[in-house]
């Protein structure tokens, strides 16, 4: 009996190996092929290869059917993908990538996961990237939708959903609606164990800039302390984030005509900046153009003109300055010598920000229309109206073609 039952017993276990070899094989030998796509994308990717790191994802995808887990391979691969295709600069290809994956992702965990939250909120950057507003807002409203469904309607993260949902508004010119959300979104954040969180203070200074778009000073004003002063908690008086909304309150004192305090908050935002950036920072020389908007408006001529002249320079040699920040403060600088009649040295100023936002934003921008009307002032003063006539005519054409 103990022979026939050794051999019996062998022959079992040859049996069982024969079964577990013949049920694992293919899936294990494809799921080896997907991880070999996957890593060689990945190094691909990591030396800089991204024809190749594509190739290899596209790879992987090919795969995901024949696994015993596709919703997870596939998932994997399309996110992979879609870095790769971020990388590259192809954000709307990157965008339809990222959002194949939340969808495969949801039909494998369910719409209202709440792991979907944070991919549709991660998707509405990369929409916003890729400059589809309206994709944006359905995104944020998806994140939304699932915070409400777990959370309810007081939750701080449905509060910087909302807030997130505002802006977009926002962008997309809603400004009521817009005002409406935020102010809903600081609401909640307000009675949250967020109300000093960072986010908190960033909701309240967007509310701010709202109120100061529509002409609520006041309100702005209000809100721009109460977000300097969150931010001062969580960051200290002297951090970057503090001298921005800094910036915010000198813009608002200037409307509100008190000077002396704006040039005030401005001096103390340059001392931070130039010290946490360096004085040759684009940063710094937007501080130095908006300190010269309230010097001149103070009469203070020789120091506003001292000020857009360092304010220029930086944005001339700065690597990473914006042209359309140089534009700016050379127009403003070429109405200061208008207003003086230095109309010689004014007429290359214009001439110069009319030629970089002609280059920069096209030559039916709002910024050209503004450029062409000062040059034409200027001109005029200078009794020069047959050249002033048609810089003012194109203005007209510019601006008449926006309202429409």
């Amino acid at each position: 009996m103990r022979p026939t039952s050794r051999t019996t017993s062998r022959a079992s276990w040859i049996a069982a190996a024969l079964l577990s070899v013949a049920c694992a094989g293919p899936t294990d030998d494809v799921a080896a092929t997907w991880e070999a796509a996957r890593e060689q994308a990945q190094a691909a990717a990591s030396e800089g290869r991204l024809e190749d790191a594509e190739a290899a994802y596209r790879r992987a995808l090919e795969l995901v059917d024949e696994t015993d887990d596709p919703g997870r391979y596939r998932v994997r691969s399309l996110n992979g993908l879609a870095e790769t295709l971020r990388y590259q600069g192809r954000l709307e290809e990157a965008a339809a990538r990222y959002s194949e994956a939340i969808e495969a992702k949801a039909r494998g965990m369910g719409p209202d996961s709440l792991e979907l939250a944070q991919d549709w909120s991660n998707l509405a950057g990369h929409l916003f990237r890729a400059g589809d507003l309206e994709g944006v807002r359905q995104a944020n409203e998806e994140a939304l939708r699932i915070l409400r469904t777990h959370y309810g309607e007081t939750h701080r993260d449905v509060g910087f959903s909302l807030n997130n949902l505002g802006m977009n508004s926002w962008m997309r010119g809603d400004v009521e609606t817009a005002e409406q959300q935020i102010e809903q979104a600081i609401e909640i954040l307000r009675e949250s164990l967020a109300a000093r969180h960072a986010d908190t203070a960033a909701a309240i200074g967007n509310l701010a800039q709202i109120k100061l778009q529509s002409g609520d000073l006041d309100g702005a004003l209000e809100l721009t302390r109460e977000s300097i002063d969150i931010l001062q908690g969580n960051f200290g008086p002297d951090s970057l984030r503090v001298a921005r909304s800094l910036n915010n309150l000198g813009e608002i004192l200037r409307r509100q005509n008190k000077l002396d305090a704006s040039v005030e908050v401005y001096r103390r935002a340059l001392t931070i900046l130039e010290t946490k950036v360096g004085p040759s920072d684009p940063e710094v020389a937007t501080t130095l153009n908006n300190l010269a908007l309230v010097q001149r408006k103070q009469e203070r001529l020789t120091e506003a003109e001292t000020t857009y002249q360092r304010a220029a320079q930086i944005f001339e040699e700065a690597p990473r300055a914006n042209p359309a920040d140089l534009a700016v403060t050379l127009f403003n600088l070429a109405r200061l010598y208008t207003s003086q009649a230095r109309y010689v040295e004014a007429e290359p100023l214009f001439k110069r920000a009319l030629e970089i936002y002609e280059g920069v934003a096209g030559e039916s921008h709002l910024n050209v229309a503004m450029v062409l009307e000062g040059y034409a002032e200027m001109l005029r003063a200078n009794g020069r109206d047959s050249e002033a006539n048609p810089l003012a005519q194109r203005a007209r054409e510019i601006l008449g073609a926006s309202d429409g």
